[in-house]
């Protein structure tokens, strides 16, 4: 690794994709679930590569460069990435969010918060990139290594003093994350998810856990104690945990006192002294608090934040501002009105996003409901099969109803819907005696919702990918409500 970081000091960059090779830089051979990269080290050399890192040298062909054989491949772009940046984690206050679900609105709220309290602040997360001068849209929720660390040096550069970033699983298993330094770390919560990629909730799990790996003995971890699968990993942390939970014991406390469709009132308290990064105690007190995007969840989502803008010296009235300013995030319980219709927009994606939507609208007051979701394309039969029986169980306590579609109208190849998937979410509908109707394109399956609500419905859109464009198809066919009825379902397969 010393010869390694010899050459480091030669290289005008690092990569591990061939085709961004430039002359002077070195090219790190990943060996992928889908792609050998070890397979284009002469194309990389052909484009003037300084030299090749592989955990798999015996792979490579004959090179006139020099090759660098190292234990883990993934590990050590992390570690070059982070040396070529000059370790610009070191010189921010950055906060790591992990957890099944949250991460996105936790991170921009924070980043709101930072903002309305006059701190230069970037972020890194599901939707967008900012460095402070520019903003981009995420291609992942966790950027490779070494976009990550470019994102964060650019950040210095910009001269923010603070950052928020999530933190997936996948992140932390691939290595993109284990050359920063974080300030503070979050855990949200805790369900099924991303099991073609972990193959068991168990390795999810594990890969969770390997978080706390990434927090000096110092940092204070942040975790929603509430959550079983929280405490376990809670429990395993030997550093400086802050517990915080909703109406359960914990160092900081949220009592709600009002919960609407269009937001929330509650009580926090600090049970104990809390010491903050500057070296500052905040004593034991409380602070009501507004916010104004709807749900339980949200609330715990918004627990977290404060408790994180709090250990980073934010004065607690400066924190209420921001949060009351606060006005949600795209597609997470987003709500709007269109043709007397109330709509919510949500990305739920798994069986923790759906009971929170479920549990969400469950006490508002509506003629009737009407939902529409999108089944998980390229994501495994595992999570369709736990997605639909999670509805499926709802529809026995709320009675609504269900159009699935496969979005085939609106996805790419990434995201599309095998017949595997499809055959999982329906036949698990099916087998717990849900009722729906599927429909293979978002236009139909939309279409078929209008036909069905009428002024003073609710109509929820749900899902990841497939149903993006959901709002946007919603819209569009929105002035025309009088379409044709409904054609008769087949009695077998609920096909539209």
């Amino acid at each position: 690794m010393q010869e390694l970081e010899r050459w480091l000091n030669k290289a005008t960059g690092i990569t591990c994709h061939s085709d961004k090779v430039l002359p002077g830089h070195i090219f790190v051979a990943i060996c992928g679930r889908a792609v050998d990269g070890n397979k284009f080290a002469q194309a990389a050399a052909g484009r003037g590569a300084l030299a090749i890192v592989s955990d798999c040298p015996d792979k490579l062909p004959p090179l006139n460069i020099p090759v660098f054989a190292v234990p883990n491949a993934r590990l050590t772009l992390s570690a070059l990435a982070a040396a070529f940046y000059q370790n610009p984690s070191r010189q921010l206050k950055l906060i790591g969010i992990t957890g099944s679900n949250g991460k996105t609105t936790i991170a921009c709220l924070l980043e709101h918060i930072f903002n309305h309290s006059g701190c230069p602040v970037g972020l890194i997360g599901t939707l967008r990139v900012t460095t402070g001068k520019h903003s981009v849209p995420s291609t992942l929720t966790t950027p490779d290594a070494v976009n990550l660390q470019h994102y964060l040096a650019q950040m210095v550069s910009n001269k923010l003093t603070h950052a928020v970033m999530e933190v997936s699983a996948q992140g932390i298993d691939m290595h993109r994350t284990a050359h920063v330094h974080f300030s503070t770390g979050i855990l949200s919560n805790i369900c099924a998810d991303h099991l073609d990629f972990h193959g068991t909730f168990a390795n999810y799990l594990a890969a969770k856990a390997k978080f706390l790996d990434l927090l000096p003995a110092q940092t204070p971890f942040v975790v929603n104690i509430s959550d079983r699968y929280c405490r376990k990993i809670a429990d395993c942390f030997a550093g400086r945990l802050v517990t915080a939970a909703i109406d359960s014991p914990a160092d900081i406390c949220v009592t709600l006192n009002r919960l609407t469709p269009y937001g929330s009132n509650f009580t926090l308290t600090l049970n104990k002294p809390l010491l903050t990064l500057s070296g500052q105690t905040l004593p034991p007190s409380q602070y009501v608090m507004n916010l104004a995007i709807p749900g339980r969840h949200n609330v715990e989502n918004a627990m977290l934040a404060i408790t994180a803008a709090l250990l980073h010296d934010l004065p607690p009235e400066l924190v209420a501002d921001g949060l009351e300013t606060f006005r949600g995030v795209e597609r997470r319980m987003e709500i709007f009105h269109l043709a007397g219709l109330t709509v919510v927009d949500d990305t739920a994606l798994n069986p923790g996003s759906i009971e929170a939507v479920f549990s969400t609208i469950m006490p508002w007051h509506y003629r009737r409901l009407v939902v529409v979701t999108a089944i998980r394309g390229h994501r495994g039969t595992a999570i369709n099969a736990e997605n639909a029986a999670s509805i499926a169980s709802f529809q026995r306590c709320l009675p609504f109803t269900l159009i699935v579609t496969d979005s085939s109208d609106q996805v790419g190849a990434a995201d599309k819907v095998t017949p595997e998937e499809r055959l999982a979410f329906l036949q698990t509908l099916t087998t717990l005696h849900a009722d729906y109707t599927y429909t293979p394109t978002l236009l139909s399956a939309v279409k078929a919702a209008r036909r069905r609500a009428a002024a003073g419905d609710l109509l929820v859109l749900m899902g990841a990918q497939g149903m993006d464009a959901g709002r946007q198809v919603l819209t569009a066919i929105a002035p025309t409500p009088n379409l044709p009825p409904l054609q008769e379902l087949h009695p077998l397969t609920n096909v539209l």
